[in-house]
């Protein structure tokens, strides 16, 4: 009996999945560079033409794997957008990230070695630097909701704490406090610094004049 269309499309579906979740982990585990598509096929227990039908070349793989892992994070983001108060959004953010690496180390180990890695990068550049800025933009948005002063370059500086966190958690996820510190952040950006406590550039600026 001939098989159905729609099962025909869950088998394909499966196939495409496993290739991938087969490629992250040895991309993973030994390096984008260093696993070839052969070990990638005998791990997925495939066929080299089976590959090729879905992902023509290992690039296209790596942007493949790189899609599906987006759409985490953007999962994180809509449960953020349900919170109800600007504040509580920006901690459900913080821990979802926590909560994120922590399911998904593979893929930010993969994610971190690919930083020095050209040909790669240089594959994924629109898509990586689309996503880079959509996550800036969710922390500005919230910031600014929230009544923090100058929002967006509080977005970069906490994007930076934020990434920094995760990286050095991939590096040592067995004693790396994330969860103590993601804490901390969530109680430095409970509530935006009073006046008497933000910057004074104005000040600041004359100073310096005056020192020259």
């Amino acid at each position: 009996m001939p098989r159905s269309a729609a099962l025909n499309r869950e088998l394909r579906a499966a196939s495409r999945g496993r290739i991938i979740e087969t490629a992250l982990r040895l991309f993973a585990e030994r390096g984008y560079a260093a696993t070839p598509v052969d070990a990638i096929v005998s791990a997925a227990g495939i066929s080299p033409g089976l590959l090729y039908h879905y992902f023509p070349s290992k690039l296209d793989l790596l942007r493949a794997v790189f899609a599906a892992s987006m759409t985490d994070v953007r999962a994180s983001f809509a449960a953020a957008d349900a919170a109800a108060t600007p504040s509580v959004r920006l901690a459900a953010l913080l821990r979802g990230a926590a909560a994120i690496v922590r399911e998904h180390r593979d893929f930010w180990t993969l994610s971190y070695g690919l930083r020095m890695q050209r040909e790669a990068m240089a594959a994924l550049g629109p898509s990586l630097a689309e996503w880079t800025a959509e996550i800036h933009r969710t922390l500005e948005r919230y910031l600014r909701q929230a009544g923090w002063p100058d929002a967006r370059r509080e977005a970069l500086l906490l994007f930076a704490q934020i990434d920094g966190l995760c990286q050095h958690y991939v590096l040592d996820p067995e004693r790396y406090p994330i969860d103590a510190l993601v804490a901390r952040l969530v109680d430095r950006y409970a509530s935006p610094p009073s006046p008497s406590r933000r910057p004074r550039r104005a000040a600041r600026r004359s100073d310096s004049r005056r020192q020259t």
